[in-house]
């Protein structure tokens, strides 16, 4: 059995460069991008390699042990530009028994964002060190909507064109300690206290010619509050000889509650001739979700670090990240049964980060190149298996079918390091999302 699915119904935000905050059923859940990777210009110009090397302030987060490594105070400071170009599903047809979405459109959703990334202090004490510092984990905004033509289809349902935006920020303030045990070892800590805070929602409308308008939003679904919670951060660092070292992290993710309603917007009268005429009336709301969790997910890594020369160094980190986290416990905005949504999830995937930095070290005031390369596995939802005819699995199967595949990044940077001062710009490019970074560095 065939049937085409024309979907106004599901303008979905799908794919991004870092991962989704899936926990409702509504399309608007589909991809949300986290900063997951080493802050800094200077790691970004390496493709985001630095757990084995973690020589500067910012290792405040990304390996607390390596702060060992600083002698003298530091402050240091990080500025982002992020152009967003995000995949959603944009009409089209899909089958179904078996469920084929091949037919679908896509098209992107195009945003940017101007933020403050990240500030850390670090102060050395003989064998100790000890960091304060801010990273902004999600900083991201974006709007976009379908300008499609509805269809009844018989036994699946109705498409609507839909309107959308999505907010979501997450910062961590966090506090870190490192101890130098031996030459060849050190060992840190840290405790973050991370805010939380969401704003989506999504308005379906009436098409044409069933409508006689399109312009009173039908129903809508939404999310939105702000939390709080705490989360932990390890790390280790080894060096192995006068040429290598190697860093271990494990950084536990903080988990969040919000809340999230559905509501009808609107009466709607059938006339005589088959169309409908829909009149603005007080939301009523169908479902309310009071305590929806969100899941930052964990993440493990682990990095080496050569120096062939005194010029050169060479970085690689794999990074496992429990992106299912996110999708566990899902909740239904559309009276969905546990069942049906627990069919919607991501899987688990690895980074790897392959980075170098090449420095003019006869010059008086060092210069430094750097380029990476990294990959980063598919972390957008998907709606997994056949969702045979049931009319809330199909349209989950096919909100969730554009989703962002696995992306590979390019990233050059440049760095020029004085007396007491270091600045670093770096970019890094994929077909979803190019980030531009510059960074300061003030030694005390």
């Amino acid at each position: 059995m065939k049937r085409q699915l024309t979907l106004a119904i599901g303008t979905a935000l799908l794919g991004a460069s870092a991962t989704a905050f899936a926990i409702t059923d509504t399309e608007t859940n589909a991809s949300i991008p986290f900063n997951l990777a080493s802050p800094g210009a200077r790691s970004m110009g390496m493709g985001g390699a630095f757990l084995g090397l973690a020589d500067d302030a910012t290792a405040a987060y990304t390996n607390p042990a390596g702060l060992t490594q600083l002698v003298t105070p530091e402050i240091s400071v990080e500025a982002r530009h992020t152009e967003y170009s995000l995949p959603y599903v944009n009409g089209g047809s899909a089958s179904v028994s078996p469920f084929n979405g091949s037919g679908l459109n896509v098209s992107d959703a195009d945003s940017s964002k101007n933020n403050l990334s990240f500030l850390s202090v670090v102060y050395p004490y003989g064998r100790w060190s000890f960091a304060a510092y801010r990273d902004e984990v999600v900083n991201f905004n974006t709007d976009f909507a379908s300008v499609l033509t509805g269809e009844v289809v018989p036994t699946v349902g109705t498409a609507f064109p839909i309107a959308a935006h999505a907010n979501l920020k997450i910062v961590d303030y966090g506090l870190s300690a490192a101890w130098k045990a031996s030459d060849n070892l050190s060992l840190g800590a840290g405790l973050s206290y991370y805010d939380f805070n969401i704003d989506t929602a999504i308005n379906r409308y009436g098409y044409t010619p069933a409508f006689t308008s399109t312009s009173v939003a039908l129903n809508s679904q939404n999310q939105f509050g702000s939390d709080n919670d705490v989360g932990v951060n390890l790390g280790a660092r080894f060096v192995l000889s006068e040429q290598w070292s190697a860093g271990l992290i494990y950084r536990r993710g903080p988990k969040f509650s919000y809340e999230a309603t559905s509501a009808t917007l609107a009466d709607v009268v059938a006339n005589s001739d088959g169309t409908f005429t829909p009149t603005a009336a007080p939301a009523n709301i169908v479902a309310d979700l009071k305590n929806v969790s969100f899941k930052v997910p964990d993440e493990y890594g682990a990095g080496l670090s050569w120096h062939p020369t005194d010029a050169l160094v060479v970085n690689f980190d794999a990074d496992y990240i429990e992106y299912s986290q996110l999708t566990r416990g899902i909740q239904s905005l559309f009276g969905n049964g546990a069942a049906t949504v627990s069919s919607l999830s991501i899987p688990n995937g690895t980074e790897l980060h392959l980075g170098g930095e090449y420095t003019f070290t006869q010059m008086t005031h060092p210069f430094s190149l750097r380029a990476g390369v990294w990959h980063d596995p598919r972390h957008s939802v998907e709606f997994t298996g056949d969702p045979g005819t049931e009319i809330g699995a199909v349209a989950l199967a096919t909100l969730f079918s554009g989703g962002q595949g696995s992306q590979n990044h390019g990233a050059i940077g440049l760095g020029w390091a004085f007396a007491k001062f270091q600045i670093d710009a770096a970019a890094d490019f994929s077909n979803v999302t190019d980030t531009y970074s510059i960074s300061a560095v003030y030694h005390f």
